[in-house]
């Protein structure tokens, strides 16, 4: 499943939630841009890191 957001402060707020309330796995990317950009948080655990590093892979090999 994709969640997109208005702007960054909304998917901020609500990946918290979700991180924080529920036994989700995520990856988190920001697109939009000429290439993906990685996003994490310090609190993000190794496998949320990975997952948005392997994302941000697949959308940039679908870009070229």
């Amino acid at each position: 499943d994709v969640v997109l957001f208005p702007n960054i402060d909304a998917g901020n707020i609500t990946y918290k939630s979700l991180v924080h309330c529920a036994d989700v796995k995520n990856g988190n990317v920001l697109v939009g841009t000429s290439a993906p950009v990685i996003l994490t948080s310090r609190s993000d655990s190794f496998e949320v890191k990975v997952n948005s590093i392997a994302l941000a892979s697949v959308i940039a090999n679908s870009l070229s």
